[in-house]
């Protein structure tokens, strides 16, 4: 299978669900710089050390390139000129030595190489300056960029969240209308009858309308409670993760006829609450996709305990995806990825998707058993 890797602002790296902060991300870089700076200034006392002990002819401005070019590539202009004001210092200092006063004019030959040096260091430096310059202000347009594509796609999963919202605002208000609302008119129905004057009573007639209320009025009360625990199930904080996602498991072979099972691996232990309820979020609406894009027969809930993390998967056996195509979502459809990504980045988790066409999809979330 293919893996996608969904990292949200918590990522977990190297089996950890540490959170990586833009400090840590920049170490790496910064590391490489100051190495590099290093074996430039050890290349230039290495080079200025040569020049000085040997009279053979140098091209002073070929071998002092070396150590000019280690520096630019650390894009640091302030190390790049200081390396240059070193080389030209050296460059002369080196004459200096090596043809002491009065030996040689200043109109000889060596010398004005030695100028002509100096030339071609201070024209190489504005060369790489330039490079730095244009290579930051690359690297700012994209981080630019970078950032308003950021931003677009935060404020366009805030609108399809609040879509979202006013669809299961609207399910629900449809819900209570055809679960509750039918049956308190029926019930209502029932007493205006029994209420109403209509000749000599009849016990029998009497009985069955109280018989026929009791009943609605027992309906009523499990349809709302039906509504309530699929909003904010009562085991998910009574007794925690697993037996939550059993009891929906459940519901939803009820609902779906899909065959469902939950496996639970390790030791078991609670979690945060806020954590236990954005991984049954995930849960709920990982098996949502898979009702409406999978056409999958068997799906495997598995949660495992492992010493420091927590691992979250649902997997199926349906028509699967190419999860290394790009996912972008469109106006009512695509979403459920982004959402479960953004819900496991708000408690610091990775969320990652495993699919090949015709192989299945597994969606797994891991993250800190100390989860806030």
């Amino acid at each position: 299978m293919e893996t996608l890797r969904i990292a949200g602002s918590g990522s977990v790296q190297a089996g950890e669900n540490s959170t990586v902060t833009p400090e840590m991300a920049q170490a790496p870089l910064a590391d490489r710089r100051s190495a590099l700076a290093v074996f430039a200034l050890v290349s230039a006392l290495g080079l200025i050390v040569l020049d000085l002990s040997t009279w053979a002819p140098l091209d002073v401005a070929s071998i002092y390139g070396l150590p000019l070019m280690l520096a630019g590539a650390t894009r640091d202009r302030r190390v790049l000129w200081i390396f240059t004001v070193l080389l030209i210092v050296a460059t002369l200092v080196v004459y200096a030595l090596q043809f002491g006063p009065g030996s040689h004019t200043l109109r000889e030959p060596v010398f004005y190489n030695r100028l002509l040096d100096v030339v071609s260091l201070l024209a190489m430096t504005g060369l790489l300056h330039i490079w730095i310059t244009s290579i930051r202000t690359s690297e700012a347009r994209a981080r630019l960029i970078k950032a308003q594509d950021e931003r677009l796609e935060a404020a366009r999963l805030s609108h399809r969240l609040v879509e979202v919202q006013e669809t299961e605002r609207r399910a629900l208000a449809n819900q209570l209308h055809d679960l509750v609302g039918q049956k308190l008119t029926a019930l209502g129905i029932n007493l205006e009858i029994m209420k109403a004057p209509s000749g000599p009573p009849d016990a029998t007639k009497d009985n069955a309308r109280l018989e026929d209320s009791a009943k609605l009025v027992q309906e009523t009360i499990e349809s709302i409670r039906n509504v309530m625990a699929e909003l904010s199930p009562a085991v998910l904080g009574d007794f925690g993760l697993a037996p939550a996602l059993r009891w929906y498991a459940e519901q939803f072979n009820k609902r779906t006829g899909v065959a469902i099972s939950v496996q639970e691996q390790g030791q078991a232990r609670r979690l945060a609450a806020r954590a236990e309820e954005e991984l049954f979020r995930i849960a709920q609406e990982a098996l949502a996709n898979v009702t409406k894009h999978a056409r999958a027969r068997e799906i495997v809930v598995t949660l495992e305990f492992m010493p420091r993390d927590i691992r979250l998967s649902i997997a199926d056996d349906g028509c699967g995806f190419d999860a290394t195509a790009p996912q972008e979502p469109s106006r009512d459809d695509g979403w459920g990825l982004m959402i479960m990504r953004e819900r496991a980045a708000t408690v610091g988790g990775q969320f990652e998707v495993e699919s090949a066409p015709g192989r299945g999809t597994r969606v797994s979330v891991i993250l800190r058993s100390d989860a806030p």
